[in-house]
């Protein structure tokens, strides 16, 4: 059995080698180093940008969470409170209560000029020798006066009233009700008791 080897492998099909010049190498070096420099360089400022973006959002949260409790401080503030309605309410009903306490004393301690004081320092300031204040009733709602006296001489009442009417305590005030009588004791008979009102049926004691 004859064999024949035909070799097709020839010198011209072989690959041929290219050598790469220094400066080509360099050259792609360089540009490798600029894309990572880049690359580098991006993903940097990608991340600056990033956090700045994250930091400013937190930020803003803070911002909105400070914002939030100082408008539920403020809710909770305008929330009515039952405690301390019925206390304002109580504390309020004491006050009226007070005041028309202080008016109905101010109505009974001053009364036209002076109040009481005044009035009975003009009882005093007007009283005439020889007569005697036995009893003063005063009264302020509504305005009355009652007088009781004796004396040894009849017209000095007349005489004291006249000169009570002098005075500002009792300017405007006029005696409705006037009443004159001796005691039935024999020892007192000297005396003549005197009644006096501003209203009639008050000088005789009703």
């Amino acid at each position: 059995m004859i064999r024949q080897q035909v070799n097709l492998y020839t010198p011209e099909l072989r690959p041929t080698r290219q050598r790469l010049h220094a400066g080509t190498a360099g050259a792609l070096v360089g540009i490798v180093l600029l894309i990572l420099v880049a690359v580098m360089a991006f993903g940097r400022w990608h991340n600056q940008t990033l956090e700045q973006q994250v930091e400013r959002l937190e930020q803003q949260n803070r911002n909105l969470e400070t914002a939030v409790a100082t408008m539920a401080d403020q809710v909770q503030a305008r929330q009515p409170d039952p405690d301390l309605e019925a206390s304002l309410a109580r504390i309020t009903e004491t006050i009226a209560r007070r005041q028309r306490l202080l008016e109905r004393v101010e109505g009974l301690a001053t009364h036209n000029h002076g109040g009481f004081s005044g009035r009975l320092s003009a009882l005093a300031r007007q009283v005439p020798e020889d007569l005697w204040l036995t009893a003063v009733r005063l009264q302020s709602l509504p305005s009355a006066m009652r007088l009781e006296g004796r004396t040894r001489a009849a017209e000095l009442v007349p005489s004291y009233l006249a000169r009570l009417g002098d005075e500002p305590a009792f300017v405007g005030e006029t005696f409705g009700d006037f009443r004159l009588q001796r005691p039935d004791d024999e020892a007192d008979h000297q005396w003549v008791e005197f009644r006096v009102a501003t209203q009639p049926g008050e000088a005789s004691g009703r």
